[in-house]
């Protein structure tokens, strides 16, 4: 397993669950380590909700899987996204609307260029790594802070992205010319 999954094997749960009167972090960078793959262990530790802001988001990579395999099993998991991002190819969009995720378009921002998750109100991934299958090759970081207080300003952060966004159902409908 690379380096940065280690750091998050060597806990049984995400660490805000086992201290969280206490803020960690922990810097991932590709291509030494596996950005994707420390995000997907993040993901599988979910236990009700995690919050998505996404500039890219395709297939691939195993976080749209992670991210599909979690809300089946009951976790509420909500998408905001740059108003391209559902008509890229291999696009991550279309299986998660299509299996019930809520996905927004922050389609009034000139690019919506977030590239985080909260989880469970208390872990934050963020940074310049981006939720695609491509992103392992560059040079980005992503970062996860154990911290209820981080993860309530990146929350409502999404919320007030969320309220200016318009819900997406089909690619169709959004990705014909002349509606983004």
């Amino acid at each position: 397993m690379r380096a940065c999954c280690s750091a998050l094997s060597r806990h049984r749960q995400l660490p805000h669950l086992q201290r969280p009167h206490r803020q960690r972090s922990i810097p991932v960078l590709p291509p030494e380590s596996d950005c994707a793959a420390f995000a997907v262990r993040a993901i599988e530790h979910a236990e009700r909700e995690i919050l998505v802001g996404a500039y890219g988001l395709t297939t691939g990579s195993g976080i749209v899987e992670a991210l599909l395999h979690a809300y089946r099993r009951g976790i509420d998991v909500k998408l905001i996204v740059d108003k391209t991002t559902p008509c890229g190819r291999n696009s991550g969009i279309d299986p998660l609307a299509s299996a019930g995720v809520a996905v927004w378009i922050d389609h009034s921002a000139r690019i919506a260029h977030a590239k985080t998750m909260v989880i469970d109100g208390a872990v934050t991934l963020n940074g310049s790594y981006n939720w695609t299958r491509g992103a392992a090759e560059n040079s980005e970081d992503l970062n996860l802070v154990a911290s209820p207080v981080v993860a309530a300003a990146y929350a409502a952060h999404w919320l007030d992205r969320q309220a200016r966004s318009l819900r997406f159902d089909r690619r169709e409908d959004w990705c014909r010319a002349g509606v983004r």
